[in-house]
C-alpha cells in the first residue's frame, strides 16, 4: 500500500475510534507515530474531500459529513448525542418526564440518548431498539421523508404489515404519515401509555426525534400543552445547535 494512503486509513480509523469528540493534530500525530507535518498535510487533504471536518482551531478534528454518507448515513450519531443530550436533560429536569432522542438505524428504532423522570410511577422504557412501524418517535422521522426517501426506506424496511393495522396500502400509508406530518407533536395513546414526538432537522432534512413516554394517567389537557411547547421549543433548539455543529 502506498504509504501516504496508509497513514490516511490510519488517521480515519483512529477518529472512528474516538467518536463524539475532536481530536487534536498532536493527538493524532503522535498516537500514530507521525511526524507533525506530515500529519497536517495529510488532515488537509482529508479536509478537502469532506472526508473529515476541522471542529475548530484548538478543538481539533472529526469524521466528517461524506463518511457517514458512504455509509449511508447522514450524520454522525455519536456527536448527534453529544450535542444534543445537555437540551434532554435540561427538558427531563423541566418536565419531569421521560425523554428519548431518537434516529432510525437501518429499519430499526434506535434511543442515542434517554433522561429518566423522577416520578414514583413511570412508564419505562423497556428495548432500545425496536421495530420502527411500532415506534411513535421513528414515525414522526419517517413522515419528514422525501418521496425518494420513502421509497427507498420501504424497499430497505418493507411496509408496515401487522405492526401498523391501520395501513394496508401504499396510499394508507402515505395517509397516516400526512396525519402525522400536520402535528407539530404528534401523540399516540396505547395500554395507558403515552408517548409524544417531535422531529429535529439539519439543513431541513429530518436526522432524529425528540419524545416523552409517560402514563396516560398524566396527560391531562393542560400537561399536553405545557409538553408539546416545551418539547416543541427544545426541538427548535436542537434544530440551531445541529445546523451551526454537523
Amino acid at each position: 500500500m502506498i504509504q501516504v494512503l496508509e497513514r490516511a486509513e490510519n488517521i480515519l480509523v483512529y477518529l472512528a475510534e474516538n467518536r463524539g469528540r475532536a481530536v487534536s493534530l498532536s493527538e493524532i500525530a503522535d498516537t500514530l507515530g507521525m511526524n507533525r507535518g506530515t500529519c497536517a498535510n495529510i488532515l488537509k487533504t482529508l479536509k478537502e474531500l469532506d472526508l473529515i471536518e476541522q471542529i475548530s482551531y484548538r478543538s481539533g478534528y472529526a469524521l466528517g459529513r461524506k463518511i457517514y454518507q458512504l455509509a449511508n448515513a447522514e450524520y454522525d450519531p455519536y456527536r448527534l448525542k453529544s450535542l444534543i443530550q445537555p437540551l434532554i436533560d435540561s427538558l427531563c429536569k423541566e418536565v419531569n418526564e421521560n425523554v428519548m432522542l431518537t434516529v432510525i438505524r437501518n429499519d430499526k428504532r434506535i434511543h442515542l440518548y434517554k433522561a429518566e423522570a423522577k416520578h414514583a410511577i413511570q412508564a419505562k422504557v423497556i428495548y432500545d431498539e425496536m421495530v420502527v412501524w411500532e415506534a411513535t418517535t421513528a414515525k414522526v422521522i419517517i413522515a419528514r421523508y422525501s418521496d425518494d426517501k420513502l421509497n427507498d426506506f420501504l424497499k430497505l424496511a418493507g411496509m408496515p404489515g401487522r405492526h401498523w393495522p391501520e395501513v394496508r396500502t401504499k396510499e394508507d400509508l402515505k395517509r397516516q404519515l400526512a396525519d402525522i406530518r400536520s402535528c407539530r407533536c404528534y401523540t399516540v395513546i396505547n395500554n395507558h401509555f403515552a408517548c409524544m414526538a417531535t422531529p429535529i432537522f439539519k439543513n431541513n432534512e429530518v436526522v432524529a426525534s425528540i419524545g416523552y413516554y409517560l402514563p396516560d394517567m398524566r396527560l391531562t389537557a393542560e400537561s399536553k400543552k405545557f409538553l408539546e411547547d416545551r418539547l416543541a421549543e427544545t426541538a427548535d433548539k436542537a434544530d440551531s445547535i445541529l445546523n451551526q455543529n454537523i
